[in-house]
């Protein structure tokens, strides 16, 4: 599983919100919608999401899909 981390696409700072366990993007997308009880849809509008490296390094966002 990996980490993901995610922050307001309309925060500047991108410091992160929250973080979940997923094997996939989409998997965490939707983790984040149950969490926040949003559509998958809405977390898009809402937020960005960013996969984390166990080094800290950030490996994928979802604007690289």
């Amino acid at each position: 599983m990996n980490t993901y981390l995610y922050a307001y696409r309309n925060d500047f700072t991108n410091e992160p919100i929250g973080r979940v366990k997923a094997t996939s993007l989409f998997e965490a997308r939707e983790y984040i919608a149950q969490i926040k009880r949003l559509s998958s849809y809405q977390v898009d509008e809402l937020f960005v999401i960013k996969e984390v490296a166990e080094h800290g390094k950030q490996v994928r966002t979802d604007s690289d899909i």
